[in-house]
């Protein structure tokens, strides 16, 4: 069973400032979500990327690399 989209975007909004590059964020989120398909949280990535677009444009990057960087492996 996989984790829900919004406790991976839970976990995802609470790491993101913890981790300069992208590829290290990931690996914590996948840590965190072991059993979360890569897929998931690239989709989780991106809605809270939209969700935080207005409000902490350094978090809307570093999310948009995570799943930029994740799309061609899904």
């Amino acid at each position: 069973m996989t984790d829900s989209p919004y406790q991976i975007g839970i976990t995802l909004l609470r790491l993101v400032h913890s981790y300069a590059d992208a590829e290290e964020l990931f690996k914590a989120a996948r840590h965190a979500h072991p059993n979360a398909k890569k897929k998931d949280i690239v989709l989780a990535a991106l809605g809270v990327m939209i969700d935080q677009s207005e409000t902490d444009q350094a978090a809307t990057k570093k999310l948009h690399a995570l799943a930029i960087e994740q799309r061609g492996e899904l």
